[in-house]
């Protein structure tokens, strides 16, 4: 027969013996701090600060049901609090529960059809396919749309079906052309070798959309690089090399006749917990390294093997990209770039920012309306 759940007050914590075996424990403090008797209704946040709360608040008593409910009497007040069975256990941090970054998919170019491809139009058409791609977006850092209308401006309609749109200095929408005294070695026909956007801003823009307007000139190909999986690759080979890399933090620097911007960071970003937030590889824009001098030629070995990886054939998609065409990239994950192009033939791009919150708040109530 099956034991019934039951509850035992310790001094700092209850614990529950589950009807499976398990056993979980929750601290006092943290309990009545997520009290959902004590949330606002609608919006679920708390409504008590934490920091009232006395630290030695103790349940006066506490049961648990056969349905697996948590009822808790408070020994300073009175009040009763309640959680359910399926609650508890997703929150039970006493047997490892804990914030999770999303999952996500690392690629490389022997993966090019794990990368999100779709026909605008069919975006446009199906609720399900834009659920599909923003999914699809969210665990590579890259999606690419075809059949986009080859319209000036039309990059930002496609912006407003995933996010808020970012302004910058660069205006809402700039255009990437060839141009005599570019201030930027994007408005050349030159090769531009795979980086990050805006290292110099804080924060950097996080999605940046590309539009191909015109794409006569032969050569000009797309280079694609997920950061993320050349600075996993590091860790594992090369600890002492990602150590520096997420360490040492750099200035970065943009300035010209209207504008001046500047930001201070490593070239891998991480959490508390070790996982990557971030890249932030933008070799034209980094000031001097001003690294201790006994780790300087280290650090050099650690930045330029980053550099050479993100070029090498096994980490960099090569991808053809025509009028109609758009790519968008996590631009805090995905380097981007291109190959050198021929001086005749028109080539015209239009970019533009939006920002990750937006575009997974929209993900999100896609997928609450798929459910009801």
């Amino acid at each position: 027969m099956t034991k019934p759940p039951a509850v035992t007050l310790g001094p700092r914590a209850l614990e529950i013996a589950w009807s499976d075996g398990t056993t979980s424990r929750f601290h006092y403090v943290w309990l009545r701090d997520n009290c959902q008797q004590l949330q606002h209704a609608s919006t679920r946040h708390r409504v008590v600060e934490t920091s009232s709360i006395p630290t030695d608040i103790k349940a006066a008593s506490a049961s648990v049901d056969d349905e697996g409910e948590l009822r808790v009497v408070w020994d300073t007040d009175s009040h009763e609090s309640f959680w359910s069975h399926e609650w508890l256990r997703a929150h039970d941090y006493s047997n490892g529960a804990t914030v999770l970054a999303p999952p996500r998919t690392l690629w490389d170019a022997s993966m090019a059809s794990e990368v999100p491809h779709v026909s605008y139009p069919e975006l446009l058409a199906s609720t399900e396919t834009l659920l599909t791609f923003l999914e699809g977006f969210t665990s590579c850092g890259l999606g690419i749309l075809h059949n986009v209308p080859c319209e000036p401006g039309t990059v930002l309609q496609v912006a407003a079906q995933f996010g808020e749109l970012r302004t910058t200095s660069w205006g809402a929408v700039f255009d990437v052309v060839s141009m005599e005294d570019a201030n930027s070695v994007a408005y050349t026909n030159l090769p531009l070798v795979t980086h990050t956007d805006e290292g110099y801003r804080d924060p950097a823009p996080s999605i940046q959309l590309q539009h191909f307007l015109r794409a006569d000139a032969s050569g000009g190909a797309s280079t694609l690089v997920d950061g993320f999986r050349i600075a996993e690759d590091i860790r594992r080979h090369q600890p002492e090399a990602f150590a520096l890399l997420s360490t040492m933090v750099h200035r970065f620097h943009f300035a010209d006749a209207t504008a001046e911007h500047e930001n201070l960071s490593s070239i891998i970003e991480l959490d508390g917990s070790g996982t990557i937030r971030a890249i932030r590889y933008s070799n034209h824009s980094v000031t001097p390294f001003l690294v201790p001098f006994d780790q300087m030629d280290a650090y050099y070995a650690a930045y330029r093997l980053f550099g050479t990886m993100r070029e090498s054939e096994q980490y960099q998609l090569r991808i053809p990209m025509g009028a109609g065409d758009l790519y968008m990239v996590d631009n805090r994950r995905v380097l981007h770039g291109r190959t050198g192009f021929s001086s005749g033939g028109a080539r015209h791009l239009q970019s533009c920012y939006i920002e990750r919150d937006e575009l997974a708040s929209k993900l999100t109530v896609l997928r609450r309306s798929l459910l009801r």
